[in-house]
């Protein structure tokens, strides 16, 4: 049993104690959990857009609950829906745009949290909500009194966000590091 060069042996692997251990199944990541709320490794524009949109949720949540203190550009759905002129039951109207905005809410909040986790999901989510709060004001007609009442602050952090998010940094990071659907899944299908 001599040796050949380059160290190579040719001593097999059935006779060595303890055998080697057989590698039959490829090695494979488990899936991802949303376990992580904040991650500190990613690029500052990313960081940024999670900071908003955690900050828009909350803010979402505290115009819903009435305190006086926060907005949504959500609110703005409600002249594309309904004709403001013959609304014959305010309750409806109030009803359907509480929901979009409580939906909102949630999609920010599932954004972030996405984000943080390196879901590609995530950060499609999160484009898509800031790009519906920088679009539905100026669709629905209202943007000449957006700019002379308070939403102009709230309207400003929106274009921030989606211009965080769309930042060149932040897609090539997402599109490098991001997870999405495995391409097992896919061949699935």
């Amino acid at each position: 049993m001599g040796h050949r060069t380059l160290g190579f042996s040719q001593v097999s692997g059935a006779s060595r104690r303890p055998a080697p251990a057989a590698n039959t199944t490829p090695a494979r990541l488990s899936d991802m959990r949303f376990t992580r709320w904040w991650n500190p490794s990613l690029p500052q524009t990313l960081i940024i857009s999670v900071w908003l949109l955690y900050a828009d949720a909350v803010f979402t949540i505290l115009a819903l609950l009435g305190t006086g203190f926060g907005s949504s550009a959500y609110v703005f759905v409600a002249p594309l829906l309904f004709d403001v002129n013959s609304i014959d039951s305010f309750r409806t109207v109030n009803t359907v745009v509480t929901l979009i905005v409580l939906a909102s809410a949630f999609v920010y909040g599932f954004a972030a949290l996405g984000i943080a986790n390196g879901q590609k999901i995530g950060w499609k989510a999160g484009v898509g909500v800031a790009a519906g709060a920088v679009i539905l004001p100026i669709v629905s007609g209202y943007f000449g009194s957006l700019l002379t009442s308070s939403y102009v602050i709230t309207y400003l952090f929106n274009i921030a966000l989606l211009v965080a998010l769309l930042h060149p940094q932040s897609r090539d990071h997402q599109r490098t590091w991001f997870e999405g659907p495995s391409s097992q899944q896919r061949r699935r299908r």
